[in-house]
């Protein structure tokens, strides 16, 4: 069936965009390939336009392109279902991109991948703003920050990835994210990282981040980078740690951390996999020259972790150094492991206001 006519409508300096209904397709299966009918409407927007598209489903087989600054994308409830896993990204290249109300999926029954054209959202431009987007499937990461400045995703929810979740790295500077949902990603659900030769990523706000079971990796990870600030975190079911702290080794050889905030919320039943002991929290310097310093963490709740975790906290120097690492006002809670489990250097951790169901502990 060839595909629809595409007609743009322009209102008041708006471009709504009418992407007409090609027809009902069979369950699970693609319809009409519209990767050139979206790269055109795309294309031929002007800065500060908009464009709406159709409530149903458009299927692409290649990369999709935002190149023009300050345009508008509004889903309306659209899904753009990518079909070849080795090019299903949709880029924001260009700055000031907004775009809202739409899910975006992909095929996740081949290998996992890690290209730019793998990861299902791709932000590249400046003060790009994500409201009331769906990842629904990636062959790589849902949402890969790669070294955008201004960057701000509100509601934002991303499931069943092969990669991380949300992912931001690349040097990514000064960006918000405002009640975003993972759930069962194939790595950590949010994730920070500064990889040695890259900018550090810095200048960024997590809140209300609610990360609901992962099949590898972490919950919410800081690895290499500066003022970071995570509040009310709910994290779930995850197979390594909940919360991840840290400056690796080889192979990855991620930079220092410092000025890390996380404050408030809870960790249930995380660090699932036996073969992985981290504990619901870890803390961890293991690069050579680099440390993690710096860092408060204070009033979570902990509970559930499992026998095979071995400890609920962890605080590792193992190449790198630690210092400046402060818990206050943890609670711990039907946890069957060691409240804290230090291997650094005298002094490098301060402790106060531990209660292990209920009751006051000293864990120093």
């Amino acid at each position: 069936m060839p595909t629809a006519p595409v007609t743009a409508i322009v209102v008041a300096g708006v471009v709504a965009a009418a992407l007409a209904v090609v027809g009902v397709q069979a369950a699970h299966s693609a319809g009409p390939d519209e990767t050139a009918s979206l790269q055109a409407q795309f294309d031929r927007l002007q800065p500060g336009e908009t464009i709406r598209l159709d409530r149903r489903e458009y299927f692409h087989g290649g990369v999709l392109r935002v190149t023009v600054p300050g345009v508008r994308i509004e889903g309306n409830g659209a899904t753009l279902a990518a079909t070849n896993a080795a090019a299903s990204a949709v880029q924001i290249d260009a700055p000031g991109v907004s775009v809202s109300d739409v899910t975006l999926s992909a095929p996740t029954d081949g290998p996992r991948l890690g290209g730019l054209d793998h990861h299902k959202l791709v932000l590249a431009g400046d003060d790009v703003s994500l409201t009331d987007v769906t990842v629904d499937g990636s062959a790589a990461a849902g949402v890969f920050v790669d070294g955008a400045d201004g960057f701000r995703l509100t509601r934002v929810t991303v499931r069943d990835t092969l990669a991380d979740g949300i992912h931001m790295t690349g040097g990514a500077t000064n960006g918000r994210l405002d009640n975003p949902r993972t759930q069962r990603t194939g790595d950590d659900g949010v994730a920070v990282v500064s990889y040695g030769t890259d900018r550090p990523c810095a200048g960024i706000t997590i809140t209300t981040p609610v990360v609901e079971g992962t099949r590898w990796g972490r919950g919410i990870s800081v690895v290499g980078g500066r003022d970071v600030w995570i509040r009310d975190i709910a994290v779930s079911r995850t197979n390594g740690a909940g919360l991840y702290i840290a400056s690796e080794g080889a192979p990855y050889f991620t930079d220092s951390v410092s000025g890390v905030r996380v404050t408030g919320g809870t960790i249930t039943a995380a660090n699932t996999d036996p073969a992985v002991v981290h504990g619901a929290v870890l803390v961890y310097s293991g690069n050579t020259g680099q440390s993690v310093s710096d860092v408060a963490i204070s009033d979570l709740t902990i509970a559930a972790t499992p026998p095979t975790a071995q400890r609920t906290i962890g605080v590792v120097a193992q190449r790198g150094t630690v210092d400046a690492i402060t818990f206050a006002g943890i609670q711990l809670r039907d946890n069957a492991v060691r409240p804290l489990l230090v291997d650094a250097a005298a002094g490098t951790v301060q402790t106060s206001d531990f209660t292990v169901d209920g009751k006051p502990v000293d864990v120093r």
